[in-house]
């Protein structure tokens, strides 16, 4: 019984790892945050690096894109 406690346990662990990683993954990109005419007024990158941070304002209107922006 002791041993099949431990596989369960090991997939259970395996598991937790490999959906962590998938819902880390899925936040990589940036809000893209508006003003009430529409106007681009901030943003905020996570999950991209050199390229993660914020800037400008932040508004309730916003949008974001999933992925990381090539380097230009």
């Amino acid at each position: 019984m002791t041993r099949t406690k431990l596989c369960a346990a090991a997939i259970a662990v395996a598991l937790l790892a490999g959906s962590s990683f998938s819902a880390g993954a899925s936040w990589q990109g940036t809000f893209y945050y508006y003003s009430d005419e529409g106007v681009l007024v901030g943003g905020w990158t996570a999950g991209c690096g050199e390229a993660d941070g914020r800037w400008g304002v932040e508004t309730d209107n916003k949008q974001f894109v999933q992925g990381c922006r090539p380097a230009s």
